[in-house]
């Protein structure tokens, strides 16, 4: 079975005809040569089934798309090209149908790196008698001395994100609130119960949690600007992503509430989970915005100097401005300031 497994990823995931891939799946390495100039970033996520994600509603090709679209978002982060993955995933010794399961996984998982100029090269198979672990390490490359890093915010630099926030877990509660009433059938698809809930909003919800888009074409320009100081994707909510960058810079962090992005989609779904029962009148959606997770959009900090040259060169890209959501300060944590005063939400978005 392991075989098999290995030559369904290698009919539908293998590079094809990538120079730089001296020798790919099949071998007991990889054998890669990066280009002169380049520094190679590497990065790996792992998605446990039951943390992670739920079968109920996740199908396998939305899974496969968004284990790339995670590592995706790492190499954006650092302003890199993704180019070679390294897949390990451990079924369960008893699940049914493993051959189609790999088959609809990869095809995701292909349909999304390759999106990205990125391949499979390489990576392994094993069973479990424990849950489905998924395993992706992505290498990419950046031009030397150019990689963004967390560690260079300085106080007075302006704090942007690339896009509305809290969508995806806006999305992932309308995901279990469909499992829940429909069990036993995949609600991947962005239809559901709800006629309080536009079409087009759960739609969007939805595809943005299971489905998320790297920002790599944006990450590669900011880097390749050299006015940026540092960048991270928002993986756990910026409460929490934003406070890494102030540990490592040894700064602090001011967030003004109304300046957060929320979108109508996301206060519509809130909206219709309100009256379903599913959440309390009273959570806030700048509070979710800030400490849901998973929108891997970006977060980045320029000086006000060059704010109005790196909006510009974001707002080509995006279709529209980024948002200026804060500045960096000269304390040690990130408050978030609102109309009720001011806050402490440092590290304190979402948890695995």
């Amino acid at each position: 079975m392991e075989r098999a497994l290995i030559s369904e990823f290698t009919g539908i995931c293998a590079h094809h005809g990538d120079p730089s891939v001296l020798v790919g799946i099949g071998d007991d390495c990889a054998v890669i040569a990066p280009a002169q100039g380049e520094n190679l970033l590497i990065t790996t996520d792992a998605l446990v089934e039951g943390i992670h994600f739920d079968l109920s509603y996740f199908d396998p090709f939305y899974l496969g798309r968004k284990t790339a679209g995670v590592n995706l978002s790492d190499i954006a982060a650092m302003g890199g090209i993704p180019r070679w993955a390294f897949l390990s995933i451990a079924l369960p010794l008893d699940m049914e149908h493993k051959r189609q399961f790999a088959r609809r996984f990869g095809l995701g998982l292909a349909s999304k790196l390759s999106a990205y100029g990125a391949s499979l090269v390489g990576g392994d198979t094993v069973g479990t008698r424990n849950a489905m672990t998924v395993t992706l390490i992505l290498i990419g490359e950046t031009r030397q001395q150019r990689a963004l890093l967390r560690s260079k915010a300085k106080a007075r630099d302006l704090i942007y994100c690339s896009g509305y926030l809290g969508e995806s877990a806006t999305g992932l509660l309308l995901l279990k609130h469909i499992s829940s009433k429909r069990p036993g059938r995949h609600r991947y698809c962005p239809q559901g119960p709800g006629r309080l809930l536009p079409r087009a909003a759960r739609r969007r919800l939805i595809e943005h949690h299971l489905d998320p888009e790297p920002r790599v074409e944006l990450g590669r320009a900011l880097a390749d600007s050299g006015l940026v100081h540092c960048c991270i994707d928002i993986s756990d909510g910026v409460a929490t992503d934003l406070a890494h960058i102030c540990e490592e810079s040894r700064v602090g962090a001011n967030i003004y509430g109304e300046a957060i992005p929320v979108s109508r989609a996301m206060l519509s779904g809130l909206r219709f989970l309100r009256s379903q029962g599913v959440m309390e009148g009273n959570v806030s959606p700048v509070r979710l915005a800030l400490t849901g997770g998973e929108d891997f959009e970006l977060l980045w900090t320029v000086p006000a100097a060059h704010a109005t040259r790196i909006e510009a060169l974001a707002a080509r890209i995006l279709g529209y401005r980024p948002f200026r959501i804060g500045e960096i300060t000269s304390g040690d944590r990130v408050m978030l300031k609102d109309r009720l005063g001011t806050q402490d939400i440092t590290f304190k978005g979402y948890e695995h």
